[in-house]
């Protein structure tokens, strides 16, 4: 067969080209070639393939075109580039990618319609850009979806109405942005939800009902925002719930008995808060809670006077717990002496912080 070769120009304003000697390959990775400008006419000749990675480049502007000729293509990566604009209309034809990065470019703006004819269409990342508003009417008819990030850009707000069509996805990435309300509503129909990412942004208040249908969840972040209360009791059919995030909130009061079904909760961080007084009571079912932070030095702290640990005696992977210095610990007199002790408890004890009673 003859050669195929690659054209593209770097950062020097140098022409160079990459030289491909097997048509039948199903992963060419041009990352970290310091590409400007590449024509993709000629890989159309590489018909098994799958990936195409350009990630780590300089790119600022790229036909995609070619690419829907592509009969396998199934993970495309521009990953880190120069895009302040995409088209991805040129993508019409990709019915079998799935894959799609755009992550960490400098992209303000975007149009996903082209992505509803997208059908295979499992994971779009988007990112460390700079968009400041998404419309995810797309969404309604590319129902494959499962992963969609858009961390880190500067939405104000976002309709997730297209989503409720996306009853596969399973991880939705919200963080770092400056959210100021969101209707998680749409998210009743996404029963396979396990990752969602909403920390880091300006939500005033929250409705979690949505959730109750994700008996999946495993990760709830809501931390850095600007709640002032919040009501888990949509959590308790969460059952698979691994971590939950409020720490950095304005919340006075929670309730924690929604997690009493949350067997396998791991992490749970409610440090940085304007809470007073809090019952553990419902932790004591949690029995693979390793990490439990009330107190983490953050500018605004919870003011607990005192805290009854005694029913994290039975979290018994306890590792690690942030209680302030001045709050007062104690714990029924019948616990002094137990044996396994959680780790986390052995530290208090050894600081002679506990006082039984």
């Amino acid at each position: 067969m003859d050669e195929i070769f690659v054209k593209y120009i770097d950062k020097e304003g140098k022409d160079r080209q990459v030289e491909i000697d097997d048509e039948t390959i199903t992963t060419l990775d041009l990352s970290r070639h310091k590409i400007v400008t590449i024509d993709l006419a000629t890989v159309v000749r590489l018909t098994s393939l799958e990936e195409l990675n350009l990630g780590s480049n300089a790119i600022s502007e790229i036909d995609l075109s070619p690419l829907a000729k592509l009969p396998n293509l199934i993970s495309l990566n521009l990953f880190k580039n120069n895009l302040e604009h995409i088209n991805l209309s040129q993508l019409e034809g990709c019915n079998t990618l799935k894959d799609f990065n755009l992550g960490s470019n400098g992209i303000s703006s975007i149009d996903l319609t082209p992505l509803s004819k997208l059908k295979s269409l499992t994971r779009l990342r988007l990112f460390n850009n700079q968009i400041s508003s998404l419309d995810l009417s797309a969404f309604s008819k590319c129902v494959t979806l499962e992963m969609l990030e858009v961390e880190n850009n500067q939405l104000t707000s976002i309709d997730l109405k297209p989503l409720g069509k996306c009853s596969n996805l399973t991880q939705l990435n919200l963080m770092y942005n400056s959210l100021s309300k969101l209707d998680l509503n749409p998210l009743a129909t996404c029963t396979h939800l396990k990752f969602l990412y909403l920390h880091h942004n300006a939500l005033s208040s929250i409705d979690l009902s949505a959730l109750e249908n994700c008996t999946d969840l495993r990760i709830l972040r809501l931390g850095g925002n600007q709640l002032e209360q919040v009501d888990l009791t949509p959590l308790h059919t969460c059952t698979e719930l691994r971590r939950l995030g409020l720490a950095m909130n304005a919340i006075e009061q929670i309730d924690l008995t929604p997690l009493k079904g949350a067997k396998k909760l791991t992490a749970l961080d409610i440090a940085g808060n304007r809470l007073s007084s809090i019952d553990l009571q419902p932790l004591t079912k949690c029995k693979e809670l390793t990490e439990l932070y009330l107190h983490s030095n953050h500018p605004i702290e919870n003011n607990f006077k005192e805290i009854d640990i005694s029913p994290l005696f039975k979290c018994e992977e306890l590792e690690d717990i942030g209680i302030g210095p001045s709050t007062r610990i104690y714990a029924k007199a019948s616990l002094e002496g137990s044996s396994d002790v959680p780790l986390a408890i052995e530290e208090f004890i050894e600081e002679d912080r506990i006082t039984w009673s």
